[in-house]
């Protein structure tokens, strides 16, 4: 049976509710902080969940409405997610990672979304994106950026507190969800029959909702585990040439990947 419009509105009012619930309480206790940069950080990640969480919420309405004007405002939103998590990096490394180029990006891909005619459909508790091949890439470069980006950022803190909470960061923001999402896409196209490229977007973003449970874990302990740099550096152009690179390399990996597992259409890449 198919629960998808249920379960993309569960998800999306447990995203929701959850980020002002978490806005309201640490807002109140990081102002009595002596951090000043723990409010413009809590802001881009919660941010960054309200976005998924109205992605979420969009695709419930586009799925009761079948209107790609709500299923393509849906999509922009859902990718604004990622410049937020760009910006909540710089902020609690206070170095600079060009996330500017996060803009130009959505930009791109908001015009392709004008221009395109796109396809979706109802799939057991997930939308298939039939024709969102353009957003998807673009979704999972700036993710795979944003990672790259603070493994590195990992790789130089000194402490063990720090790294900690840095890995910790990682994992309640984004990563928890991609990696259990991952797990299901990659079984499930084995037992479930699960589309690889079509259904992963939506199972991901459905599986986003776990990040609302662990993310109190990192903002529980961010005033007192991280040894921040007090001047705001940037990473130099050659360092973020090298890390778009190093995206685009990983992506491509990904990308060559797909055929594996028969979903890599021409009707998918190019609606």
């Amino acid at each position: 049976m198919c629960y998808s419009k249920e379960v993309q509105l569960i998800t999306s009012l447990i995203i929701i509710v959850s980020v002002l619930f978490y806005y309201l309480y640490y807002s109140k206790k990081y102002k009595e902080s002596k951090n000043k940069w723990l409010i413009p950080f809590l802001n881009s990640v919660m941010l960054a969940f309200l976005c998924v969480g109205l992605h979420q919420f969009f695709e419930f309405l586009s799925l009761l409405t079948y209107n790609q004007i709500i299923y393509k405002i849906g999509l922009i939103i859902s990718i604004c997610a990622v410049y937020f998590l760009l910006r909540s990096l710089e902020i609690l490394s206070n170095k600079k990672i060009y996330s500017w180029i996060a803009p130009v990006v959505i930009l791109l891909v908001t015009l392709h979304a004008i221009f395109t005619p796109m396809n979706f459909e109802p799939s057991n508790f997930y939308l298939k994106h039939n024709s969102a091949f353009f957003w998807a890439s673009a979704w999972l470069f700036l993710f795979i950026y944003w990672n790259i980006c603070a493994i590195k950022m990992y790789s130089e803190l000194k402490d063990d507190k720090s790294r900690k909470t840095l890995l910790i960061y990682l994992l309640t923001v984004a990563d928890i969800s991609f990696i259990l999402s991952a797990i299901y896409v990659i079984a499930g196209y084995f037992i479930f029959s699960v589309n690889v490229c079509t259904d992963s977007p939506s199972i991901w973003c459905t599986f986003y909702v776990i990040q609302s449970f662990f993310i109190p874990l990192l903002l529980f302990r961010l005033p007192h585990a991280l040894k921040r740099n007090n001047k705001t550096q940037n990473i130099t152009i050659k360092q973020a040439v090298t890390y778009l690179l190093f995206s685009l390399i990983i992506f491509i990996i990904l990308f060559l990947t797909l055929p594996l597992f028969k979903c890599l259409t021409w009707k998918f890449a190019f609606p």
